[in-house]
Parts: C-alpha cells; sequence; structure tokens
C-alpha cells in the first residue's frame, strides 16, 4: 500500500512540474495518431506508400485498436502483401482485433526490433516488410525499408 501512494505522490509531483507521465514507449513520444497514407521515395523511382499524419505530413505517428483510416488500410494492405504467415486481413480501413493480431504478428517476426504489443507505431513501420513500388512497373517486392 505504501509503495501505491509513494508512486500516487511522485506522479503528482511531476505533473505538477510539467513533466511528462508515460505508461509506454508509443505515448512517450506523444506520436499523433495516423489518419492518411502518402508515398516515401527510398531510392530514385523506388518508394513504399506508408502511413502518415497530415497535420505534419510525418510518418512518425500511430495507430492502434479502433483507429479508422486510410493510414489503417495501407497498413492492412502492406501485411496482406509481404507476410504469408497469417491469413490475409479485411482492407477495411478499421484497426480491429484482426489487424491488432496481425501487428503483433508482423511485431514477432521483427526478432526484437519492434515491441510486441499490437499498437503500430515508429518502431514497427522501421522494422516491418513493405511493398517496394518502382514508378510505372508497379510492385516490384517486399522488403524492411528501416525507414
Amino acid at each position: 500500500m505504501l509503495k501505491q501512494i509513494a508512486a500516487a505522490v511522485s506522479t503528482a509531483a511531476l505533473a505538477a512540474t510539467g513533466l511528462a507521465v508515460t505508461a509506454s514507449p508509443a505515448a512517450a513520444a506523444s506520436y499523433p495518431t495516423c489518419n492518411s497514407a502518402k508515398k516515401h521515395y527510398i531510392a530514385t523511382k523506388r518508394f513504399v506508400v506508408q502511413p502518415y499524419y497530415t497535420g505534419t505530413g510525418s510518418r512518425n505517428c500511430v495507430m492502434g485498436y479502433g483507429a479508422q483510416s486510410s493510414g489503417v488500410t495501407r497498413l492492412q494492405f502492406a501485411i496482406n502483401d509481404c507476410y504469408n504467415g497469417i491469413p490475409n486481413i479485411a482492407e477495411d480501413g478499421r484497426y480491429g482485433s484482426e489487424t491488432r493480431n496481425a501487428v503483433r504478428y508482423v511485431q514477432e517476426q521483427t526478432d526484437g526490433d519492434a515491441a510486441v504489443d499490437g499498437e503500430y507505431g515508429p518502431e514497427t513501420r522501421k522494422a516491418m516488410y513493405w511493398g517496394v513500388y518502382i514508378d510505372g512497373q508497379g510492385l516490384w517486392d517486399c522488403e524492411p525499408t528501416g525507414v
């Protein structure tokens, strides 16, 4: 009981000083929710299409259970294209239990480069395989881009 009181007092003290108190790495960085998808060139004429946040144009964004956007659709599409170890998931733009479980599967394949929590964020984006497209030729291959 004393430990719980001490933790509550410490949290209140940090909050009073304006310091953020967070529970997870994704929350620690305060990333916005991905709400769309865009091309990201990784080489001349070679690109991936990844979720991003339209407010800043950043691909450093998060998605989790309950999210709905074209960013979710793009994530679902990439998982279906590049991961054969699971059944295809619906590309419906809704981050439900099916998508969360598929993201967990993807995270398990990253050899520790992404936390296995079912949440999509920058760590997962960098570690997972994405469909790599070539201008005018369509899908070329799936590879982890590290970006």
